[in-house]
């Protein structure tokens, strides 16, 4: 259902029968820190957009950055998510912007997105011959 302000409205429980679609990701461009008398600590970190399966119009996004060690990379949540989705109670109250916010970030932590993104990143980012 939508909202007269264009959210897509959802209860908690329906927002938990969402299947997410990977839409897009991508690395944060920043320009790089001068090199001072040696190597300069940096991160990557980049974005990732997610939608509804086919026909859905909901949108959720939320940044991340990139952790590392001698074994594995993975990409840790960040931000707090930005989406068109506003949650509402059975009765049809609408949560608010903030609890909304907070719930759609522990539905994130939930889902298995970090695979989905390094593989697009790869995709992505792979050099050309």
């Amino acid at each position: 259902m939508m909202s007269d302000a264009d959210y897509i409205c959802l209860t908690a429980t329906q927002l938990h029968t969402v299947r997410l679609v990977h839409c897009i990701s991508g690395l944060d461009e920043d320009t790089p820190l001068p090199l001072v008398g040696g190597a300069v600590q940096t991160t990557i970190t980049g974005y990732t957009e997610w939608t509804g399966v086919a026909g859905s119009l909901l949108s959720i996004g939320w940044d991340w950055q990139m952790l590392a060690d001698r074994h594995s990379v993975l990409l840790k949540r960040v931000s707090m998510p930005s989406s068109n989705v506003m949650l509402h109670t059975a009765s049809h109250a609408a949560l608010g912007a903030p609890a909304t916010t907070g719930l759609l970030a522990s539905f994130i932590d939930g889902v298995a997105w970090q695979d989905q993104t390094l593989q697009h990143l790869r995709r992505r980012y792979a050099a050309s011959p």
